[in-house]
Protein backbone atom coordinates (compact mmCIF):
# COMPACT_ATOMS: atom_id res chain seq x y z
CA UNK A 1 0.00 0.00 0.00
CA UNK A 2 1.37 3.43 -0.96
CA UNK A 3 -0.33 6.70 -0.04
CA UNK A 4 0.43 9.46 -2.30
CA UNK A 5 -0.52 13.46 -1.43
CA UNK A 6 -0.80 15.19 -4.20
CA UNK A 7 -0.26 19.31 -4.39
CA UNK A 8 -3.53 21.04 -3.65
CA UNK A 9 -6.30 21.87 -6.77
CA UNK A 10 -6.83 25.55 -6.93
CA UNK A 11 -8.53 27.57 -9.44
CA UNK A 12 -11.55 29.57 -9.30
CA UNK A 13 -13.86 28.38 -6.25
CA UNK A 14 -12.16 25.69 -6.04
CA UNK A 15 -9.44 24.79 -2.98
CA UNK A 16 -9.19 21.04 -2.40
CA UNK A 17 -6.60 18.67 -0.69
CA UNK A 18 -6.53 15.00 -2.06
CA UNK A 19 -4.57 12.02 -1.10
CA UNK A 20 -4.41 8.55 -3.03
CA UNK A 21 -4.41 5.28 -1.47
CA UNK A 22 -2.47 2.69 -4.04
CA UNK A 23 -3.34 -0.73 -3.27
CA UNK A 24 -3.43 -4.53 -4.65
CA UNK A 25 -7.03 -5.91 -4.14
CA UNK A 26 -6.88 -9.77 -5.51
CA UNK A 27 -3.52 -9.16 -8.15
CA UNK A 28 -5.38 -6.21 -9.31
CA UNK A 29 -3.49 -2.64 -8.83
CA UNK A 30 -6.60 -0.14 -7.12
CA UNK A 31 -6.24 3.21 -6.61
CA UNK A 32 -9.02 4.94 -3.87
CA UNK A 33 -9.16 8.52 -3.12
CA UNK A 34 -8.31 8.38 0.60
CA UNK A 35 -8.65 11.94 1.81
CA UNK A 36 -10.64 14.95 -0.18
CA UNK A 37 -10.73 17.97 2.42
CA UNK A 38 -11.12 21.65 1.37
CA UNK A 39 -14.51 23.84 -0.31
CA UNK A 40 -15.85 24.47 -3.80
CA UNK A 41 -17.87 27.66 -4.00
CA UNK A 42 -19.72 27.35 -6.72
CA UNK A 43 -22.90 27.15 -7.69
CA UNK A 44 -24.43 23.62 -8.08
CA UNK A 45 -23.91 22.75 -11.93
CA UNK A 46 -20.43 24.39 -11.29
CA UNK A 47 -19.61 22.56 -8.84
CA UNK A 48 -20.75 19.18 -10.22
CA UNK A 49 -18.33 19.68 -13.30
CA UNK A 50 -15.82 20.86 -11.29
CA UNK A 51 -15.98 17.66 -9.50
CA UNK A 52 -16.14 15.65 -12.54
CA UNK A 53 -13.12 17.45 -14.33
CA UNK A 54 -10.80 16.48 -11.31
CA UNK A 55 -11.60 13.24 -10.63
CA UNK A 56 -10.77 12.67 -15.09
CA UNK A 57 -7.86 14.41 -13.49
CA UNK A 58 -6.97 11.98 -10.65
CA UNK A 59 -8.09 8.84 -13.46
CA UNK A 60 -5.14 9.95 -15.84
CA UNK A 61 -2.90 10.11 -12.84
CA UNK A 62 -3.92 6.45 -11.29
CA UNK A 63 -3.95 5.07 -15.03
CA UNK A 64 -0.40 6.03 -15.88
CA UNK A 65 0.51 4.88 -12.30
CA UNK A 66 -0.48 1.16 -13.22
CA UNK A 67 -3.45 1.18 -11.74
CA UNK A 68 -6.61 -1.04 -13.09
CA UNK A 69 -9.23 0.59 -11.13
CA UNK A 70 -10.36 3.70 -9.32
CA UNK A 71 -12.46 3.84 -6.07
CA UNK A 72 -14.35 6.34 -3.72
CA UNK A 73 -15.99 5.69 -1.17
CA UNK A 74 -17.62 8.19 2.20
CA UNK A 75 -20.71 10.24 0.70
CA UNK A 76 -22.75 8.88 -1.82
CA UNK A 77 -21.17 10.17 -5.36
CA UNK A 78 -23.43 8.00 -7.39
CA UNK A 79 -25.44 10.95 -8.64
CA UNK A 80 -21.64 13.08 -9.35
CA UNK A 81 -20.12 10.02 -10.33
CA UNK A 82 -22.19 7.89 -12.02
CA UNK A 83 -22.00 10.00 -15.78
CA UNK A 84 -18.33 9.18 -15.56
CA UNK A 85 -19.03 5.34 -15.49
CA UNK A 86 -18.69 4.80 -11.59
CA UNK A 87 -20.80 1.52 -10.34
CA UNK A 88 -21.38 0.54 -6.84
CA UNK A 89 -18.57 -1.48 -5.57
CA UNK A 90 -19.51 -2.64 -2.15
CA UNK A 91 -23.56 -3.18 -1.92
CA UNK A 92 -24.74 -3.09 1.55
CA UNK A 93 -22.02 -1.94 3.06
CA UNK A 94 -21.90 1.91 2.82
CA UNK A 95 -21.17 3.51 -0.03
CA UNK A 96 -18.45 2.57 -2.68
CA UNK A 97 -18.20 3.44 -6.25
CA UNK A 98 -15.78 1.87 -8.71
CA UNK A 99 -14.42 2.53 -11.77
CA UNK A 100 -12.35 0.36 -14.47
CA UNK A 101 -9.45 2.16 -15.91
CA UNK A 102 -8.59 1.71 -19.49
CA UNK A 103 -4.90 2.46 -19.23
CA UNK A 104 -4.84 -0.02 -15.66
Amino acid sequence: MAILSLPPIIRAGVRVNITLEAYDDNGQHVCLIHTLSGRIELGPKAWVEAVRDEVRKLERIAGRAGCAEMRIEGRNWTRVLAPLGYVPWAEGEGFGLRKALAHG
